[in-house]
């Protein structure tokens, strides 16, 4: 037995909390016959535990608030309990016996069904110092699945699937030129909720998205349900603190000036004061820099207003026109929408879809003042970029569901053969459209997100759907095949090409207008006559031009670029701007060659004067001084 003593508290911040001297509990109970908390051995879970009720004294309403004294923190774990029935903490901030993932995780639950909450002292002392933030327009958003990054044996490390297994591949993501990481959630959840094992603990509302005809024996991989949303997941931890190893993680992650983004999913029926109470602990406790916010169950404007979330950066997937908040102490815009409308867009116009020139170039130049826009090719949800040149139909067959679940249709092309090949003519005809996606993404004025994997071309095998595959269909790989290494220095050239030349991530939508009256206005197009593009509805090729004189890098007026698409199966002629006598272009980038220089070279005009682009490629063309020796 333990000397215990309980004395009323006053009322405060919902949850338990280790003060050093006393252990403070806020919690919401039912007013039964008795509540209070039950304490289990952390090295002896299966020992019937200490049960310790609340006073009438402690009690405001249903909320209990005391103080807990002679309790030694490090060697128990708690939950609550109204009568007979166990509850758990909603406001938690670690989770034993979750340590395991999956399949592993339900065969040691049918060893030891207990499981319970445990305190947690903040002793963590953070190195990296707290950053303004990172503006929109310099963002380059991954996103990543926090066990997924690393776990696939060809990462060659032991913490695999680990935090601290990312924290050893920071460097990849560093070279690779990526700013904001985007972390699947992280956050303590039941991934096996709907396998058959051991009855637990009341859990308060915990059910997990509705997936039809989902059966008893999946995981929920991606984590997009209820959970504990105080605790980061015991299972992505390598070692025995996940508090620790996730800080730890977020503090490497700033050192290298790079941003940390979570996703929180909340379903209809979480209050908003809940909601909130979340995402200040994680800005507060772990330092975050932004959410990423999934679900029907909130208001994101009242979310934008909160006074402790004036300094992050809030994605969501509903457009807002404005920015909530102080305009006048907001100097860059906290709000980005991360819709699917540019994927859609985007994948009908690389496949050549009619009616879609408009369309494009308009998400192209999409960039609000206000609003933070977050364009994407591919994420966890729909194909792979790579197999949206490489299958024409889902292939969810693994998912257990008779290939009924996922999305119809893709918006795809397979390029002639389903799936698979390793005939080089379809590899080299798949790689193209690829390349030429990512120009479209990069090249675009919103910021760009690219989604684990696609940076080289990663396949999730015409799964369209993954939720529930814990495998090396949804994980990174690190050993490339060739053609896979060949599109990673690709993304890594364009987004290097993007942070290099300002007039390529401008922080103010362009005006289609000669604002600055230097003979060229800051966005215009092209088609086969300079500056008359063709919008009938059967053209798939147009010409865009960013004029350099409207941004500047070191003083000077950044270089103009001249990118060309054409999505047509057929090659089209383009006229070539005039640009001042001093300055002529080269071509820097042609998917259909296959080069991406920095160096150039001289762009090769028809007697016309025009240029000719070869069938499904895009070109990309700089503005250089005359006096500049092209490459032959």
């Amino acid at each position: 037995m333990i000397k215990y003593s309980l004395k009323p508290g006053e009322p405060g911040m919902m949850g338990v909390s280790d003060c050093g001297a006393y252990i403070r509990i806020q919690i919401v109970l039912r007013p039964v016959k008795e509540c209070g908390i039950l304490l289990y051995l952390k090295n002896q879970p299966k020992k019937d535990p200490i049960r310790i009720p609340f006073p009438e004294e402690c009690r405001f309403g249903s909320v209990y608030c005391c103080h807990l004294y002679g309790v030694d923190s490090k060697q128990f774990g708690y939950l609550f309990y109204e009568d007979e029935t166990k509850i758990w903490d909603p406001y938690a901030k670690a989770v034993l016996g979750h340590k395991l993932f999956g399949l592993d995780h339900v065969k040691a639950q049918e060893k030891d069904a207990v499981t319970c909450c445990l305190f947690v002292k903040d002793t963590y002392a953070f190195q990296s110092e707290k950053r303004s933030g990172i503006p929109f327009s310099d963002s380059i958003f991954y996103m990543l699945h926090a066990r997924g990054f690393t776990k696939d044996p060809s990462s060659n490390i032991k913490e695999a699937g680990t935090f601290l297994g990312i924290e050893k591949k920071i460097s990849y993501l560093k070279n690779l030129g990526v700013t904001s990481l985007v972390f699947q959630p992280i956050y303590e959840f039941d991934e096996c909720s709907q396998m058959k094992k051991l009855p637990s603990v009341k859990a308060p509302r915990m059910e997990s998205i509705e997936i039809p005809g989902r059966g008893k024996d999946k995981i929920n991989y991606w984590g997009y349900t209820k959970g504990y949303y105080f605790a980061p997941k015991a299972a992505y931890a390598y070692g025995d603190s996940p508090v620790e190893e996730c800080k730890h993680l977020f503090d490497r992650i700033h050192k290298e000036g790079m941003e940390v983004i979570l996703q929180f999913f909340f379903p209809e029926g979480i209050g908003l004061d809940y909601i909130l109470n979340v995402l200040r602990y994680w800005t507060i406790t772990y330092r975050v820099d932004g959410f990423h916010l999934l679900g029907t169950g909130f208001s994101m404007e009242q979310i934008l207003r909160d006074p402790f979330l004036q300094n992050v950066k809030i994605l969501g997937e509903e457009f807002l026109s404005y920015q909530v908040g102080d305009k006048s102490r907001l100097e860059e815009k906290r709000y980005g929408v991360a819709e699917r409308r540019f994927m859609d867009s985007m994948r009908c116009f690389l496949k050549g879809d009619e009616n879609q020139i408009q369309n494009f170039l308009y998400l192209m130049r999409r960039n609000p003042s206000d609003v933070g826009i977050v364009n994407y090719l591919a994420s966890f949800g729909g194909f792979r970029l790579y197999d949206v040149v490489s299958y024409e139909r889902k292939h969810n067959e693994e998912n257990g569901e008779d290939n009924r679940d996922g999305e119809t249709y893709n918006c795809s092309w397979n390029c002639g053969v389903e799936g698979e090949s390793n005939k080089r003519s379809v590899l080299k005809l798949r790689k193209q459209p690829v390349k030429n996606a990512l120009c479209f993404l990069f090249l675009a004025a919103g910021a760009p997100m690219i989604f684990m994997g696609d940076e080289y071309g990663k396949t999730g095998e015409g799964n369209n759907n993954p939720y529930c595959v814990d495998s090396p269909i949804t994980w990174k790989s690190w050993k490339y095949k060739a053609r896979e290494k060949d599109i990673l220095q690709f993304t890594t050239a364009l987004i290097a090409l993007r942070k290099s030349h300002p007039i390529l991530h401008r922080k103010t939508e362009c005006l289609l207008m000669d604002s600055k009256r230097c003979g060229f206005a800051d966005l215009s197009y092209h088609g086969r006559e300079a500056w008359k593009p063709d919008f009938q509805y059967y053209i798939r090729h147009v010409a865009t031009m960013l004029c350099g004189l409207y941004e500047s890098v070191d003083g000077k007026a950044d270089d103009s670029f001249y990118c060309l698409y054409n999505m047509h199966w057929e090659e089209h002629e383009f006229a070539i701007p005039k640009l001042p006598k001093d300055l002529k272009w080269e071509v820097i980038l042609d998917t259909a060659k296959d080069t991406f220089s920095t160096t150039g070279e001289a762009l090769e005009q028809t007697k016309e004067g025009t240029i000719l682009v070869a069938p499904r490629s895009v070109m990309v063309c700089r503005s250089v001084s005359c006096k500049t020796k092209t490459k032959k």
